[in-house]
């Protein structure tokens, strides 16, 4: 089964900034919100090893799958990090009340998006 990765951001620019930089070595499953972010795990069409998780998306955001993965216990079987351009103490400490791996700040690289995809896959560690 092909490794998987899931970009919930409602910017279609960022989530196809995010699949150049990482579909030579997983596929790349878009949400534009949370609902279907969500559905892609409930799917299980793929072997998901994280999620990259815009926290300020219409219809339901990532606060919203961050709670759904907390009382699902998903938190440590799918790895999450944060992309947000919401900077503030508030929203990063927040945050950072569930378990995380970290959060990538926009604007960010190519190598930023590796770089925060490989800590992801040592999460689990």
């Amino acid at each position: 089964m092909d490794k998987a990765i899931i970009v919930a951001d409602d910017s279609m620019i960022i989530r196809n900034i995010i699949e150049k930089a990482l579909r030579d070595e997983y596929v790349v499953l878009k949400a534009s919100n949370g609902k279907e972010a969500i559905k892609h795990i409930t799917d299980k069409k793929y072997d998901i090893i994280g999620m990259l998780l815009d926290l300020n998306m219409p219809e339901s955001d990532g606060f919203m799958v961050l709670n759904y993965f907390k009382n699902n216990n998903l938190l440590k079987k799918y790895p999450i990090v944060i992309i947000s351009g919401d900077d503030t103490k508030e929203t990063i400490e927040k945050a950072f009340t569930y378990n995380i791996v970290d959060m990538l700040n926009k604007p960010f690289s190519s190598d930023n998006i590796k770089n925060m995809v490989n800590k992801m896959i040592h999460f689990k560690d």
